[in-house]
């Protein structure tokens, strides 16, 4: 597959309302989008690590440089014609997962579009449609928390996820699953707590959670397997598990009965995949997630989700319910009657394509087009 033409975008999207977690409140997601070039064939891809290096180490100037001045120059005018081939030009850049997701998202999108086959035929994925829960943000007023909750419960949202940072209390949590003692919860704690707060995470037992998700720091897989030893509920990680070696490692010390998958942090819709695939040949539960990406980064988390591995319902929603705009078209959608659950699509290739006047709106920076 020869590729002819690339372009590199960072975006700074703003969201609707501020999003609190325990790194802090943000108003908006700086996202990097690739288009590649073969003749007369498109495709998009995406990866959006933030505007700060709050989750992880990359956030998007730095992601967007590597992009410009290293990835692309490699790329641009190669015939590359399968995946070992891409990831071998970018072999001896280390880490950098989020930059290669969003040149290595945009190749699969061409593929597929040049091959008539959707993103979901790539990753491995079987369904039709894919269950999604609801997920909220740390809220100081439990009321207008419970409230939320009840909405979503009350209109068949098969699971709900709570932001949890070290100023929330546990006795908010207790209220809540006395409010929805049937419902599926679980926390999210994004590398909030340390070793010395066991005792604290201990106390989370008794509330029947489906899992606690990244307690502990990125790179403590010793302190997870400790903390997982110690409680019944199954811990989940986020932010420790950047490739298929994390994980392995992860499964070999015992720190994780879940794990989270995203295409961004992990490299892209490939390494993705394999992670969600030891994940079930490991008898270990595995949920895909998002980094609140356009719809393009969307179909790409949807495609990952459609998997049989994806065991607990997706961290996926529609534009609307960030976003005061959709910055593409052909965003994710629910079939009818399916508010918690999105339909796999069957376009070839990533069916989201920017608008031109919101990523025109949005747009911090531009590569041009790259051809050599």
């Amino acid at each position: 597959m020869q590729i002819d033409s690339a372009r590199v975008f960072m975006l700074r999207m703003p969201l609707k309302e501020p999003w609190k977690t325990s790194f802090g409140a943000q108003s908006d997601i700086d996202t990097v989008l690739v288009r590649l070039t073969s003749g007369e064939t498109t495709g998009w891809g995406e990866a959006a690590p933030g505007t700060w290096p709050r989750f992880c180490g990359e956030w998007g100037e730095p992601t967007f440089t590597l992009v410009r001045d290293y990835l692309l120059p490699r790329l641009a005018g190669a015939a590359v014609d399968d995946i070992d081939a891409l990831t071998g030009l970018f072999a001896e850049i280390r880490g950098n997962t989020f930059a290669k997701a969003a040149v290595e998202t945009a190749w699969w999108a061409l593929r597929g579009a040049i091959e008539g086959r959707p993103l979901s035929s790539y990753a491995g994925g079987t369904r039709a449609a894919v269950p999604a829960g609801a997920d909220f943000d740390i809220h100081a007023d439990t009321g207008e928390l419970l409230a939320k909750i009840a909405d979503a419960v009350g209109s068949g949202c098969p699971r709900v996820k709570l932001k949890m940072g070290r100023g929330t209390k546990i006795s908010q949590l207790r209220e809540v699953r006395r409010a929805f003692p049937g419902a599926t919860l679980h926390v999210d704690c994004n590398a909030t707590f340390r070793r010395d707060d066991i005792d604290r995470l201990a106390l989370l037992d008794p509330l029947g959670l489906a899992m606690i998700e990244q307690p502990l720091a990125e790179d403590d897989l010793l302190g997870h397997a400790e903390l997982q030893r110690r409680l019944e509920t199954p811990v989940c990680l986020d932010e420790s598990v950047r490739s298929l070696h994390d994980l392995e490692t992860a499964l070999e010390l015992g720190s994780c009965g879940y794990v989270n998958v995203k295409p961004g942090r992990v490299g892209g819709l490939r390494a993705a995949a394999d992670i969600g695939e030891l994940a079930a040949r490991s008898g270990v539960g595995a949920v895909v997630g998002n980094m609140l990406e356009s719809p393009v980064g969307a179909q790409v988390c949807l495609a990952l989700a459609s998997c049989d591995w994806a065991t607990y319902p997706a961290d996926l929603f529609a534009s609307e319910r960030f976003f005061p705009t959709p910055l593409a078209a052909h965003d994710i959608a629910s079939p009818p009657g399916g508010e918690w659950e999105f339909t796999v699509t069957t376009t070839p290739g990533n069916p989201a394509v920017p608008y031109d006047d919101v990523l025109s709106r949005w747009l911090i920076a531009d590569s041009g087009e790259v051809t050599t």
